[in-house]
């Protein structure tokens, strides 16, 4: 069974702004949780219940939480990998 995206309005600002193919890249990475939201690679975020982290390309990061009972996947922030990235 697959999952349902929802692109939060942050998020969905922050990808308006990155370069054509991060943002291909970004994509892909957004659609493929649909099938798997734990993938390869995938971190949890310390300090939350329900946030998880995949890297796209070397220096991007695709925030999101996923809610197993409803099969859902909230993507709340796309942005470069920096020190204040994981701050909510």
């Amino acid at each position: 069974m697959t999952y349902e995206i929802f692109i939060g309005d942050d998020a969905e600002k922050q990808m308006r702004h990155l370069p054509r193919d991060v943002l291909n890249a970004v994509d892909r990475a957004i659609t493929s949780l649909a099938d798997e939201p734990r993938p390869h690679g995938c971190r949890k975020i310390v300090g939350t219940d329900k946030g998880w982290r995949i890297a796209v390309r070397r220096h991007y990061r695709v925030l999101y939480e996923i809610d197993d009972e409803t099969r859902e996947v909230f993507i709340y922030r796309v942005a470069r990998r920096e020190k204040d990235t994981y701050r909510r």
